[in-house]
């Protein structure tokens, strides 16, 4: 597909498929209004309040956009969620944590439309993959005052159950490991707070909620170190809601590529929001 000079992919031709509801709000405003998109979807049955869950799109922080998760957006509405993707500022358009402080505005604005859409506040989980599934960590385990925007701060991003695929998680032991990160500057590789500040394994502690964590042992990609060091903070900490999939000798892509073993457990998420 094709992408602009900001790595963002040109928009799809969305089909909405019947009985749902389709709407593209902006949580954001400014230049990059692509980055602030969100778009929301859910069945034309009334304004019953739904649990809602929030998809966050991958790409390394560099590429990607809402539109490549619309499949799973209806997918989702369809089974009675309110189902949410978000865009984000890449770091062609602003660096790091820009990202996270989108995604954790997302959230807030969402629960500025409590009254608009049929959603339960309290029933918001977030899925992630990649690097989404980071940034659906640092909304997750990041108190609800760091990487906070100065809009809708009547509301908080707190949610309520996280799962994250292929997610990287410990910056610190990256840049220890392989040396310096393209995607961050020579300040943020050499700063070790920076680091752990951008590194949802920084915030795990034993009041979390509940993570649901995929990776494959196999990851060229992230690592499988990051899912690894995770699990051994988890355990350190006493941690009790955490579940680890391990998919033997799978790459990046499995999630997209072993239905028959994933959505038993995408279920299992869905059905803990």
């Amino acid at each position: 597909m094709a992408q602009n000079k900001n790595g963002r992919p040109a928009p799809k031709e969305i089909k909405v498929p019947k009985g749902l509801i389709y709407k593209v709000k902006h949580y954001r405003e400014g230049k990059f209004t692509r980055a602030s998109e969100m778009d929301i979807s859910y069945k034309e049955d009334g304004n019953k309040k739904k649990p809602v869950i929030v998809f966050i799109h991958g790409g390394g922080w560099t590429k990607g956009d809402n539109d490549q998760v619309a499949w799973q957006v209806f997918g989702a509405a369809q089974q009675g969620f309110v189902a949410i993707s978000i865009s984000y500022r890449l770091l062609s358009e602003a660096p790091f944590p820009a990202c996270i402080e989108d995604v954790k505005q997302a959230i807030r604005y969402l629960k500025s439309l409590k009254n608009e859409l049929p959603i339960d506040v309290k029933r918001i989980g977030v899925w992630g993959y990649s690097a989404g599934a980071h940034l659906a960590l640092m909304v997750a385990l990041s108190p609800d005052e760091e990487f906070k925007t100065a809009s809708y701060n009547n509301y908080n991003a707190n949610i309520k159950t996280v799962m994250a695929v292929s997610a990287p998680t410990d910056f610190v032991a990256r840049v220890k490991d392989k040396g310096t990160l393209t995607i961050l500057s020579k300040y943020q590789n050499t700063s070790m707070d920076f680091l752990e500040s951008i590194s949802p394994i920084s915030y795990i502690n034993k009041n979390q909620i509940p993570v649901y964590m995929l990776h494959g042992t196999s990851d060229p990609i992230v690592k499988p170190f990051h899912y690894k060091n995770f699990e051994k903070k988890i355990h350190q900490t006493q941690v009790t809601n955490f579940k680890l999939f391990e998919f033997k000798e799978a790459g990046h892509m499995f999630y997209f590529r072993d239905s028959k073993n994933v959505k038993p457990i995408f279920q299992e998420f869905l059905q803990s929001i």
